[in-house]
């Protein structure tokens, strides 16, 4: 038994597949299994499946990947073709910002194609989670969305906003990087989304 046992459950009576794992190589498996039939995979920016080697294990499958990751690797990169074809692969793999008591994905982004890749991408998405990122709810969230990983995540990127200067969100305008909020509560029709949360902190 886990204390999460009631949110796995509510996540899966929701219409989410979800599952709990006690560490991060026993989610890489399923991971690896949940995306053998699959020749494409579109990939979301994550420190979790880096923290995880759930990255290099799907890139060392072969399969095509589309990963912003990767193309900024290359001397010409052209991350928005990478974004739009990620929207058409056969799965999309990425982790979530944060997952709610009440069993809500909730993301912040600066472009959307990740939020969006989620619940209007692939019809097959698996998110990978930390127990770490869950919250009571849907504001606080947010709020720990902007003090934890927003400041780290524009550190990480390394953007010229204020959050990644001082280290909290100064709710600023201009170059920002929490342009799009969104909240997905039950799997859009015909969506197939595994949620797959791991008792470890993971990611920001």
């Amino acid at each position: 038994m886990s204390q999460y046992d009631e949110l796995i459950g509510l996540l899966n009576q929701k219409g989410f597949h979800a599952e709990f794992f006690e560490n991060a190589a026993s989610a890489k498996e399923a991971v690896l299994k949940l995306l053998s039939g699959a020749q494409s995979v579109g990939i979301g920016g994550s420190v979790t499946l880096n923290e995880t080697g759930i990255f290099d294990a799907v890139v060392a499958t072969g399969k095509e990947i589309y990963s912003q990751v990767l193309e900024r690797q290359k001397e010409n990169p052209d991350v928005k073709t990478i974004w739009r074809n990620a929207m058409n692969a056969d799965v999309y793999l990425t982790s979530t910002n944060a997952l709610t008591q009440q069993g809500d994905l909730i993301n912040i982004d600066g472009n959307g194609n990740r939020a969006a890749a989620m619940f209007f991408g692939p019809d097959k998405v698996i998110v990978v989670c930390g127990v770490n990122k869950v919250t009571k709810g849907p504001h606080d969230a947010i709020a720990r969305i902007k003090k934890e990983a927003c400041p780290k995540n524009a550190r990480r990127l390394g953007l010229d906003t204020p959050c990644a200067k001082t280290g909290k969100c100064e709710e600023c305008t201009g170059q920002r990087m929490c342009n799009v909020t969104v909240r997905i509560q039950y799997p859009p029709k015909g969506k197939d989304i595994h949620i797959l949360l791991i008792n470890e902190n993971l990611g920001y």
